[in-house]
C-alpha cells in the first residue's frame, strides 16, 4: 500500500460538510519528516481522513527504527472514513485500532493524551456550514484564544490541537492562507506566537488543493510553551516555494542564520501578502502608511453590503416588468445589480438606464412593512407565494416576508471581487444595491464622495487593495467590508479645483476603458504633484501592485 493511494479526498456534500481534503503525500512526508525527529517520540493526527499522515508517520519511525504501533496516534470524526483508513493502517503500517478513535476532536480532552508531535490537515468548513461551531470556540476559549463566530473549523481546532503537545513538542499543519491575512485569525497568530518558540509559515505559488477555492500553507511550530505560552513573541518566518515538488530537499536554515524572510513584523498586521513584496516596496509602503497625508478608507467612511432579497428573481424587477404588474413608482427603488454597470468614477442616471437595458439593474420592490397594498403589488405577492418565495432563505424569518430590510442609498458603491482591481464609483443616480456591491457611506458632511472615488485610482491604493484583500479561486481577489476600510489612500494636498479636474479625467478614461492611463494620470497629480513622491517610487508601487495581482491571476 503507498502513500499516494490514501491521499483520494472523498466528494460530494458529506465530505464538503465534513471539509475534507486530503493531503498529498509529498506534503504529509515533509511535515512528519520535520516533526518526528527521534526514535522515542509519538504522533498523533486529530483529523487522519484517509491516513497519510499516520502511514507517513510509520515510514518514518521505521526508519528510525521506532514503533509505530506504540507511538503513533490518531482521531477521525468520519464513521466511514475512519473504518476504511483504520483496516488500511492497521494491516500496511502496524497501527493498532485502539489507537484510532473515531470522534469528534473537539470532544476530546488534552488530558487525555501528550504528544512530542501533532501532524495534519484540519478540517475545512466555512462559518456558515460549521455545525460545532460554538463547542470549538468554547475550547479554543480553555486556551485564552477568544476566536470571532466568522472563524472557520480550522482555527479552533490548530488551538485545541496545540494543547496535546508536550513542552518543547512540534505542531506542522496544513491551513488555509487565511491564517496570513483574515482578521478573525488574528487571536491565532498571537496565540502561536506565545504558544511556541519559533514559527515557519511555507505558502506555494501552486495550489495545494485544486478542487479548493481557496489557497492553503504550511505551518510549522516547534519549542511548545508551558500553559497558555510566553508574553514574548515567538520569531515566525516565510518561504515561498514554486510547488510541493520543491519540499523534497527542503532544509529550514536554524534560527540566525541567512534564509527565509521574517514574517509578522511590526508596522503591516503581518498580513502574508505583504511579505511577498520586495523589500524597497515594503519600506516604502510603511512609511507612506505612518506619513501624515495618507489614510484609511475607514477614517472617513463606513463600507457596508448590500441588501439581501432571498430571491432576487422575484424582488428585482425590469422597468417593463414594474409596469405589467401596475406597481406604483412608491414602491421601486432604481437599483443597480451588476458590478458590471459602473465604467466610470460616477454612476448616473444615464448609467443606471443604459445598464438596466443589458440587464445590469433596474428596480428593487420596495414594500415598508405596514404599507397598504394596492391591487398590483397584492397580485405580484401572491404569484411570489405561489412560487414559493416566502419559503426561501431569508424570506421565510422576515415579518412579512416581502419587505427587504436595511435598504439605503450610499454615497458611492464599491465592485469589491473580481480579477482586476476594486472599483470605487460615486452614487449619482441614487440607486439602492444587493450584497453583489459593498455600499460606502461618508461620515463627516461636507466630504466629497467624488474626491475619494479619484484619490482610489492610484498605484498606491490599487497595492493596498492587494494587501487588505483576499485571494478567492480563479485569480479573484474578494474585499470584505472591514477590509475594504483598511485601505490606504493619499490625502493629497490638492486644490479642490484641481482635484475636481482630475476626477473629470479619470472619469473619462475609464469609460473609455482606459483604466491603465487613469491609474498613470492618478499618479502623476495625486502622488507626485501631492505627496512628492519620484516617478521611481511611483514605478515601485506599481510594480508591487502587479506582482500580487499577477501572483493570484496564476492560481
Amino acid at each position: 500500500m503507498t502513500l499516494d493511494a490514501l491521499t483520494i479526498s472523498p466528494r460530494g456534500e458529506a465530505a464538503k460538510a465534513l471539509g475534507a481534503y486530503y493531503t498529498n503525500a509529498r506534503v504529509a512526508r515533509f511535515l512528519v519528516r520535520w516533526a518526528l525527529r527521534a526514535p522515542h517520540e509519538t504522533l498523533a493526527d486529530p483529523a487522519f481522513g484517509g491516513g497519510v499522515f499516520l502511514a507517513a508517520a510509520a515510514e518514518r519511525l521505521g526508519e528510525m527504527r521506532g514503533h509505530p504501533d506504540r507511538q503513533l496516534f490518531g482521531v477521525e470524526v468520519d464513521q466511514e472514513a475512519h473504518s476504511r483508513a483504520a483496516r488500511v493502517l492497521e494491516a500496511h503500517f502496524s497501527i493498532p485500532p485502539d489507537h484510532l478513535l473515531c470522534a469528534d476532536f473537539f470532544e476530546l480532552s488534552p488530558t487525555a493524551l501528550r504528544v512530542d508531535a501533532v501532524v495534519g490537515n484540519p478540517p475545512f468548513i466555512r462559518y456558515q456550514r460549521f455545525l460545532g461551531r460554538k463547542k470549538a470556540l468554547l475550547r479554543a476559549a480553555e486556551q485564552g484564544v477568544r476566536l470571532s463566530g466568522r472563524a472557520g473549523s480550522w482555527a479552533a481546532f490548530l488551538v485545541h490541537a496545540t494543547a496535546f503537545l508536550k513542552p518543547g513538542g512540534r505542531l506542522a499543519m496544513v491551513l488555509p492562507a487565511e491564517l496570513g491575512h483574515a482578521q478573525y485569525a488574528q487571536p491565532v497568530l498571537e496565540y502561536l506566537k506565545r504558544a511556541f518558540e519559533r514559527l515557519w509559515l511555507i505558502s506555494f505559488r501552486e495550489r495545494l488543493f485544486p478542487r479548493l477555492g481557496q489557497d492553503a500553507l504550511l505551518l510549522l511550530a516547534e519549542g511548545r510553551q508551558g500553559g497558555q505560552g510566553t508574553p514574548s513573541a515567538a520569531p515566525a518566518y516565510l518561504l515561498e516555494l514554486e510547488g510541493p515538488a520543491d519540499l523534497e530537499d527542503l532544509r529550514l536554515p536554524p534560527e540566525g542564520e541567512k534564509g527565509p524572510k521574517r514574517l509578522w513584523v511590526p508596522g503591516a498586521g503581518g498580513r502574508l501578502p505583504f511579505h511577498r513584496l520586495p523589500q524597497g516596496a515594503r519600506g516604502l509602503y510603511e512609511a507612506l502608511a505612518k506619513a501624515p497625508q495618507t489614510f484609511r478608507l475607514g477614517e472617513v467612511a463606513e463600507v457596508g453590503i448590500g441588501y439581501v432579497t432571498g430571491n432576487n428573481g422575484f424582488f428585482h424587477l425590469s422597468p417593463e416588468g414594474a409596469g405589467a404588474w401596475g406597481i406604483p413608482p412608491q414602491f421601486l427603488k432604481p437599483s443597480v445589480w451588476r458590478a458590471r454597470a459602473l465604467k466610470g468614477l460616477c454612476f448616473t442616471q444615464t448609467d443606471w438606464a443604459q445598464a438596466t437595458s443589458r440587464g445590469q439593474a433596474g428596480f428593487l420592490l420596495h414594500l415598508p412593512p405596514e404599507a397598504p397594498l394596492p391591487p398590483g403589488v397584492r397580485a405580484y405577492l401572491a404569484k411570489g407565494q405561489a412560487a414559493g418565495v416566502p419559503q426561501a432563505y431569508k424570506c421565510r424569518t422576515r415579518r412579512p416576508w416581502y419587505s427587504v430590510p436595511y435598504v439605503g442609498r450610499p454615497d458611492a458603491f464599491l465592485a469589491y471581487m473580481g480579477q482586476g482591481s476594486p472599483h470605487l464609483a460615486v452614487n449619482e443616480a441614487g440607486a439602492v444595491a444587493p450584497n453583489s456591491l459593498h455600499g460606502l457611506r461618508l461620515k463627516a458632511p461636507g466630504q466629497s464622495a467624488l474626491a475619494l472615488a479619484a484619490l482610489w485610482q492610484t498605484s498606491l491604493t490599487r497595492l493596498s487593495a492587494e494587501l487588505e484583500g483576499h485571494p478567492l479561486g480563479g485569480g479573484a481577489l474578494k474585499l470584505e467590508p472591514a477590509e475594504a476600510e483598511q485601505v490606504l489612500l493619499a490625502g493629497a494636498g490638492l486644490a479642490p479645483k484641481r482635484l475636481l479636474e482630475l476626477a473629470l479625467e479619470l472619469d473619462a478614461l475609464l469609460r473609455e476603458g482606459r483604466p491603465e492611463e487613469a491609474r498613470a494620470l492618478a499618479d502623476q497629480v495625486v502622488l507626485q504633484e501631492g505627496l512628492g513622491l519620484s516617478k521611481g517610487e511611483v514605478a515601485l508601487l506599481a510594480q508591487a501592485q502587479r506582482l500580487l495581482k499577477e501572483r493570484r491571476g496564476k492560481r
